[in-house]
């Protein structure tokens, strides 16, 4: 007897009819999946980087650039990790390999090449002064950064299925009904780019937990207990509050105050985090020029 299959949901269907995935470096997918691995070394981190020439190119060139100002030239791979750390060599790795496919406009949502980039590279940033603030969650601050930089890689999907017609419907209901952009989504595509996004991360086998938060980062899970699309969905907001917003449509993202409440953070706190993502802006930009 030959099983049945599932039926393919609305973000699968949706991918299958997309024919220009983005491009993923199989080292990159490597380092996401050793964060998973508090046991993992040094070793196994240049291991994996030293698996695509090209991108062990990049980083000595980045390694290299007037940013690190180091008083030595960066050589190998090795010598990048122990002069940089793993956390440092693993924001500019993350930063090289999807950065090139993330430069694109996405015509689907009205945002100009480079600036759905900015906004993932300062949703990492924001994630990580989460993770080192918050009291009500453990989570590892290169965790966080991924996780940011992640969380709308959907929008690469999702852009190519957008037809004029659609956008339209999407924003007069966001317009209209005063609904958020995820829910607007749902409502004209049975899906949103969340949910897209998490799809295409479970289709190149990254951690469950990357999976979930970029699932949910505009409708975080809280109960029972808290998982990271928290962390994620507060970073998120607290990009667009700091001046991040990718597309005519910032306006429709809400913070969700349990998410608030979860992490323990007060509104002056949350006050002086907006402070400090902007001052990541440089930084940011910075990065952006690696790429």
């Amino acid at each position: 007897m030959t099983a049945t299959l599932p039926p393919a949901s609305p973000a699968q269907q949706l991918i299958a009819r997309v024919k220009n995935l983005p491009p993923v470096s199989q080292a990159a997918l490597k380092l996401v999946n050793l964060l998973d691995q508090p046991e993992a070394d040094n070793e196994e981190i240049v291991h994996a980087i030293k698996c695509d020439n090209i991108l062990t190119a990049k980083l000595l060139r980045a390694c290299n650039s007037p940013y690190f100002g180091l008083d030595e030239p960066v050589t190998s791979v090795d010598q990048a990790v122990l002069i940089l750390g793993h956390q440092q060599i693993l924001h500019i790795v993350l930063t090289l390999a999807f950065g090139s496919a993330m430069v694109v406009p996405l015509p689907g949502y009205a945002v100009e090449a480079s600036e759905l980039w900015r906004h993932s590279l300062i949703t990492a940033s924001a994630a990580e002064i989460i993770a080192v603030e918050t009291t009500g969650m453990n989570v590892e601050k290169p965790i966080a950064f991924t996780v940011g930089l992640l969380h709308d890689i959907g929008k690469l999907v999702m852009s190519q299925a957008l037809t004029p017609d659609l956008q339209i419907s999407i924003r007069q209901l966001i317009e209209q009904q005063k609904l958020s952009r995820s829910e607007a989504e749902k409502t004209i595509l049975g899906t949103d780019h969340g949910e897209v996004g998490a799809c295409l991360l479970k289709s190149w086998h990254l951690p469950e937990e990357i999976i979930e938060a970029t699932a949910n980062h505009h409708n975080p899970t809280v109960e029972p207990l808290p998982k990271l699309s928290v962390v994620t969905h507060l970073a998120n907001c607290l990009a667009h509050l700091a001046g991040s917003a990718p597309g005519w449509d910032g306006f429709a993202v809400r913070v969700n105050p349990q998410a608030v409440a979860t992490l323990n953070i007060n509104e002056n706190r949350l006050e002086a985090m907006v402070a400090e993502v902007r001052a990541s802006f440089d930084k940011v930009d910075t990065f952006m020029s690696m790429v």
